[in-house]
């Protein structure tokens, strides 16, 4: 599980964190529509909420039910949003109900947004997703969905991810050869040095730049042999016997 970074923890565990504030997309690519919606539930501010580039504008709107038991069934929150424009409506009808359409859930501090007292776009809780599953509700005033987690879709299976024990498959950055300088749009690997290694664990030239994948010649040689390796792969599954 990815830890928060410094500034959230510190934040989360202050007598004093500040407001904490939730921030959803709603995402319409799973329907082949390259287009979203980003809102903040309010119904007293009357501008937007930037974060990581990206602005939340102020909608009345309301969530509830995200929360994680750790026992039972999945969760199956519920979104109620305002039909006052008339715009959650004519989406609704366009796009099937929305069925299918994916929400992105972000929670962070109002000192971490970009117009905040102390503006760090890594400083969020993990993403939770949800899809929409069921139109609930629709009248004039408002529009009601049920969501199902990413992980409670029919026919998931589990785990959501391929578990290989000695390869990471974490995504490596990519040099661009126009900007001079390395690319690290959707990077997992947090390995930011200037001094980049070849395939085999070499020094080389940022061009050249290839992660093995390996710990030995790809973690160990970048972050130090005695450091804390931040490996994608599962060693661990060595040990488990079917």
């Amino acid at each position: 599980m990815t830890q928060p970074n410094a500034a959230l923890r510190r934040a989360g565990q202050s007598l004093t964190p500040g407001a904490l504030v939730a921030l959803y997309v709603i995402d319409l690519s799973p329907l082949g529509v390259p287009q979203q919606f980003a809102f903040t539930p309010s119904t007293k501010k009357t501008s937007a909420l930037p974060f990581q580039g990206i602005q939340y504008q102020p909608v009345d709107v309301r969530c509830e039910g995200f929360e994680y038991t750790g026992k039972g069934a999945m969760p199956r929150p519920k979104i109620s949003v305002s039909n006052a424009t008339r715009l959650m409506s004519s989406a609704s009808l366009l796009y099937d109900d929305l069925i299918g359409a994916k929400l992105i859930r972000t929670r962070t501090y109002t000192q971490f947004l970009d117009n905040g007292a102390t503006p760090d776009a890594e400083a969020a809780y993990a993403q939770d997703i949800f899809f929409f599953d069921q139109k609930t509700r629709h009248t004039k005033r408002l529009i009601e969905w049920e969501l199902a987690s990413a992980m409670d879709q029919e026919g998931r299976a589990l785990p959501g991810r391929l578990i290989v024990r000695e390869i990471c498959l974490w995504r490596y950055r990519r040099w661009d050869a126009a900007a001079g300088a390395f690319d690290y749009s959707h990077v997992k690997c947090p390995y930011t040095g200037g001094q980049a290694y070849d395939a085999d664990g070499n020094p080389t030239t940022p061009d050249k730049d290839t992660p093995s994948r390996h710990i030995n010649t790809c973690c160990k040689v970048r972050f130090g042999a005695a450091a804390q390796l931040p490996f994608g792969g599962f060693p661990g599954v060595g040990r488990v016997r079917v």
